[in-house]
């Protein structure tokens, strides 16, 4: 029997950004195999894909804090390096002027529960047709475009991870959802 498309081994750790490996002389002739990922599968702990030449890949991802990126390295051999593309995605993009506006903008757009990204000077979000009216009508003045949404705010987390406080909130607490409870 002859395996065609063996199975790697799960990749369970980023071993750097492709540019900087490659100005370190640990990437250099070996094939660039890509595994293109959607910005939310980039956020997954446990996840198998299939990369651009058909390999199979399986991941897990469970350091906290470990998401990947694009142009992350998770594998690197004699022959061999697969690395992350994030696949551009329609976009909202947001260009404040001022540090109070884009306060303001963070501020709403995290009330709606939406991840935020950071793209230099701008905030990117998911293209939501609701979304884009309300921020027009709000006179954010968004755009429209296509990027790779990979600087995800963490403070703003799509899954609602909870957090232990040392202080004490008279009796109520939260479970990650942004509501405040009483038992």
């Amino acid at each position: 029997m002859k395996i065609l498309n063996p199975i790697l081994p799960v990749m369970e750790d980023i071993l750097g950004n492709l540019t900087e490996l490659q100005a370190m002389g640990k990437i250099t002739t070996q094939t660039i195999d890509y595994v293109p990922l959607q910005w939310f599968e980039s956020e997954r702990n446990i996840l198998r894909k299939t990369s651009k030449s058909g390999r199979e890949v399986a991941f897990r991802l469970l350091k906290e804090g470990q998401r990947l990126k694009h142009d992350d390295v998770v594998f690197i051999s004699e022959n061999l390096v697969i690395a992350i593309e994030i696949v551009p995605s329609e976009v909202i993009v947001l260009s404040p002027k001022t540090l109070p506006e884009m306060a303001r903008a963070c501020y709403e757009i995290g009330n709606k529960h939406s991840p935020l990204f950071l793209d230099g000077d701008e905030v990117t979000l998911p293209y939501d047709k609701p979304m884009f009216e309300w921020l027009a009508a709000a006179g954010f003045n968004p755009v429209r475009a296509e990027r790779r949404l990979s600087q995800a705010l963490r403070a703003n987390s799509a899954q609602g991870h909870g957090h232990s406080h040392s202080h004490d909130h008279h009796g109520y607490h939260h479970h990650g959802d942004g509501n405040w409870h009483k038992h």
